[in-house]
């Protein structure tokens, strides 16, 4: 009776033990899917124009991006050190499986926002380009609730890498233009902030 007992004990342990680990996995992998940060960029100020063609989830994941990293958004170009100039996003989804019965089971969503960075000190273009992300899903005809869930959480997803993706490439054009490592740049963007603050006084 007791090996039964320690047998029983040890099985469900075991099981506990499993599950405590899953959850664990499940919560950092959604951690790893979130946000995140680029880390300090190599410009503090930026003015985003265009900013209502982009989807509510490109202007809410640029605006997370941004605090991330401690850059403050400004209001006019005089202000800014980085102008980012955005287009309208391009979302499009395509079915890619069907049931027996012509039901779609599977599909694929597509995002990509272009835009065009401009050294505001200057006004000489930075970086244009497209960056773009796809997602594959399958569709759960039988609980549509979630499944509408799942996708606007998708989507957040989705314009969550494209601002990291676009203001990773902006800050690495900010440093390919002084050609300098990151401290450095950081000391040449400082002087550069403060000649313009000297000129238009």
């Amino acid at each position: 009776m007791r090996r039964f007992y320690a047998a029983y004990l040890k099985g469900f342990l075991s099981l506990l033990v499993a599950g405590i680990l899953l959850s664990s996995v499940s919560g950092c992998g959604f951690h790893l899917r979130g946000m995140g940060s680029l880390g300090p960029l190599q410009f503090k100020t930026v003015l985003i124009e265009n900013e209502s063609q982009a989807r509510i989830e490109i202007q809410q994941a640029l605006r997370r991006q941004l605090a991330l990293s401690g850059v403050q958004r400004v209001d006019s170009a005089q202000q800014a050190e980085v102008i980012i100039r955005l287009q309208p996003t391009h979302y499009h989804v395509s079915r890619t499986a069907y049931s027996g019965q012509g039901d779609a089971t599977a599909e694929l969503l597509k995002m990509s926002q272009s835009f065009t960075a401009v050294w505001g000190l200057t006004g000489n273009d930075l970086v244009t380009g497209t960056v773009e992300t796809y997602r594959d899903r399958q569709i759960e005809t039988a609980a549509l609730l979630a499944s509408e869930q799942e996708v606007i959480d998708m989507r957040q997803s989705m314009a969550e890498a494209l601002a990291r993706q676009m203001m990773d490439r902006i800050n690495r054009a900010v440093q390919q233009r002084f050609a300098l490592p990151e401290k450095a740049a950081d000391s040449v963007l400082d002087n550069a902030v403060s000649d313009s603050a000297v000129k238009a006084q």
